[in-house]
């Protein structure tokens, strides 16, 4: 998993380098905004898998990997791994 939270970053990195000032502030924008949706979905749950975030709000993978990552970095939910 945390190879894929890294790619996420990376590629995000990278486009947030070729974009304006405007295009990062809409992005920005967009991002807090589904960060209130995603905690809203996510509050009263005691466990959610990433799949359902991936369904809920039409995202891949990596865009959930990377919007849960970044919320657990701001404390704001917790992130429990487990084996299969």
């Amino acid at each position: 998993m945390s190879k894929e939270v890294l790619t996420a970053i990376s590629h995000s990195f990278e486009l947030a380098t070729y974009s304006t000032p405007e295009l990062k502030g809409l992005f920005n924008d967009w991002v807090r905004e589904i960060e209130r949706e995603v905690l809203e979905f996510l509050k009263d749950k005691d466990k959610v898998d990433p799949v359902e975030v991936e369904k809920q709000f039409r995202l891949d993978r990596e865009s959930v990997i990377f919007l849960l990552s970044k919320l657990a970095r701001e404390g704001k939910i917790n992130i429990k791994a487990s084996g299969a």
